[in-house]
């Protein structure tokens, strides 16, 4: 049986991060609030690619958090 699932987008912020002194990256996804992390930038979007895909295997419903047509802008602010 394959498992088929209609192609969909989101958007992805990553950040780097110091777990017990290595870094880390770190993706997440606004639209549904998931998020993984890797070694390198390929690996976390990799296993947040995974995450993803299995959070709307188990939850189909939330597919409508993902039909926005604006990208979701990010920026750093300085007090």
């Amino acid at each position: 049986m394959t498992n088929y699932m209609e192609e969909v987008s989101f958007s992805a912020v990553l950040h780097e991060e110091d777990l017990d002194g290595k870094p880390v990256f770190v993706a997440d996804c606004v639209e549904l609030g998931v998020s993984d992390f890797g070694d390198s930038i390929d690996e976390s979007l990799g296993n947040l690619k995974k995450g993803v895909s299995l959070l709307l295997e188990e939850a189909p419903e939330k597919k409508v958090l993902l039909k926005t047509k604006e990208p979701v802008l990010v920026t750093r602010v300085v007090l």
